[in-house]
Order: structure tokens, then C-alpha cells, then sequence
């Protein structure tokens, strides 16, 4: 596990409030609703398998938000995490403005993680300021109903073909927009006061794309650009870790009798 710009990997934690409380009542057996949580990005999103760990993980403390019986074959309300993924390869945070892809009418949810920046990094064209517009827009529309957000900071990723890249052979390095979007989202969570996480730092940091690709079990494919199988397992517990460190922090300093 890496280093971070943020403590524990998470950067304003305070954001997430309103998915601890929540988190806080479930496991109390005050709430009888599941915490619904809904997850938008690209290929790390549409693969499913980061997010599945985050699920798991969740699901393992706080209950599974649904369940089957034998006389009803179709989900029910139940408490517990409901973690529901909507994922599009090649998606970009401009795509998800228009409906690409589109956050599933799944209820209201309590927190809204926003996964893009990888596509949006590789564009050559990127106008950061526009990014940046695009960005606040969405966040501002995702939290008006008092739900948390949580930005995942755009992961390390190498293009192939850049001589005198950063990689083990010389010849792949990050495309220069990956860095700016990286920037623009935690500076726009940082002032719109939603959670950041530093999924670059907590990678490894500057071309640990390359690293993981070469492990003798690899992490990164070797396009340096997607997990593998193991690798989004690992990522993706890396993610559940900190925001339930942040959420037993937050715990602790409510303290006794004060989480209702």
C-alpha cells in the first residue's frame, strides 16, 4: 500500500457524514432501510470487482441491505449496504453529464461515489477549466438532497510509446492530463467540502502502474492501465480499509451516547 497526500487515504472525511450516520444507525438496529450506495465511473467501475470487494467489506459488517426468501423471490428491504455500480467502458466525466452511463432509479441514496478521470486523463484535448465546470456541476447536483460524495481520484495509468517514460523499459509514462485531473478533483472536493480519495498515492504513486505490472503476481495488466483480477481484490480492499478507518474515526469522536 502506498503513501498519501491524504491521512489515511481519504481526504475530507467530514464530507462523508451523512454515510456514517447512516452506517452508525444500521449497526445500532436503528434503521430498518438499506444504506443505499450508488458508484458511477469506466472500465475500473464496469469490471465490478473493486467495487465488489468495497461491497463485501461493507456488507460483512454492516448486513447485505436485501434479502431472498422463499415466499418472495424478489429482493426486500432489509438493513444493511446496498452498493449498486454503474460502469461503461471509455466512460468520461462529460459522457456522465449526458447519461452515460446513467445512475440506476434505485432509491434515495446516502452516498454517491464518483469514479472517472482515468478517460478524461488520456485526452489530449482536455480543457481543465471545462473539467473543472463539469465537475462542480455534478457534484453540487448529486448532494442537494443532504447525500454524501466521494471523489476517487484518477489511479496512476501509463501510456505505451513515450520515450524516456518513467516505466521499467523507458517507454511508458502518465499522459500529462492524468496529473491535472487528479489536481482539479481534489482541489474541487476540498472546496465543495465532499470526500477525496487518493487512489494514486495509495497505488503507489507515480508510475506504480509499472510496479504492479511487473510484480511476480501482477496487479496491473500490462497495459498499465487496468487491474488485474487480483489487483482490483487488492485496490479495492485497499478503498474498503479507509473509508471504514474514517468511519471508526468518526465514530470515536462522537463519542459515548452521542450516535443516535
Amino acid at each position: 500500500m502506498g503513501t498519501s497526500i491524504c491521512p489515511g487515504g481519504m481526504c475530507g472525511s467530514a464530507g462523508l457524514t451523512p454515510l456514517f450516520e447512516a452506517l452508525a444507525a444500521t449497526e445500532a438496529g436503528e434503521r430498518k432501510t438499506p444504506v443505499l450506495i450508488l458508484q458511477a465511473g469506466d472500465s475500473h467501475t464496469a469490471g465490478g470487482k473493486i467495487s465488489g470487494k468495497l461491497r463485501a467489506r461493507l456488507q460483512m459488517r454492516f448486513g447485505y441491505g436485501a434479502m431472498l426468501t422463499a415466499d418472495a423471490p424478489e429482493p426486500i428491504d432489509a438493513p444493511g449496504v446496498r452498493l449498486i455500480e454503474a460502469g461503461e467502458v471509455g466512460a468520461t466525466l462529460t459522457g456522465f453529464a449526458t447519461g452515460k452511463p446513467a445512475l440506476p432509479s434505485a432509491g434515495s441514496a446516502v452516498l454517491t461515489i464518483l469514479a472517472f478521470g482515468t478517460n478524461d486523463g488520456f485526452d489530449d484535448g482536455l480543457d481543465p477549466v471545462v473539467f473543472e465546470a463539469l465537475l462542480r456541476n455534478q457534484v453540487e447536483g448529486l448532494r442537494k438532497d443532504g447525500a454524501a460524495v466521494l471523489i476517487l481520484g484518477a489511479p496512476d495509468a501509463l501510456r505505451t510509446g513515450s520515450g524516456g517514460g518513467c516505466s521499467a523499459d523507458g517507454l511508458r509514462a502518465p499522459p500529462a492530463n492524468l496529473a491535472v485531473v487528479r489536481d482539479v478533483q481534489r482541489r474541487v472536493a476540498a472546496e465543495l467540502g465532499v470526500a477525496f480519495w487518493d487512489w494514486h498515492g495509495r497505488m503507489g504513486g507515480d508510475c506504480s502502474a509499472d510496479r504492479l505490472a511487473l510484480r511476480a503476481d501482477p496487479f496491473m495488466r500490462g497495459d498499465r492501465v487496468h487491474f488485474t483480477a487480483a489487483g482490483a481484490d487488492w485496490i479495492g480492499g485497499v478503498l474498503a480499509d479507509d473509508l471504514l478507518a474514517a468511519y471508526d474515526a468518526w465514530k470515536a469522536s462522537q463519542g459515548p451516547g452521542s450516535i443516535r
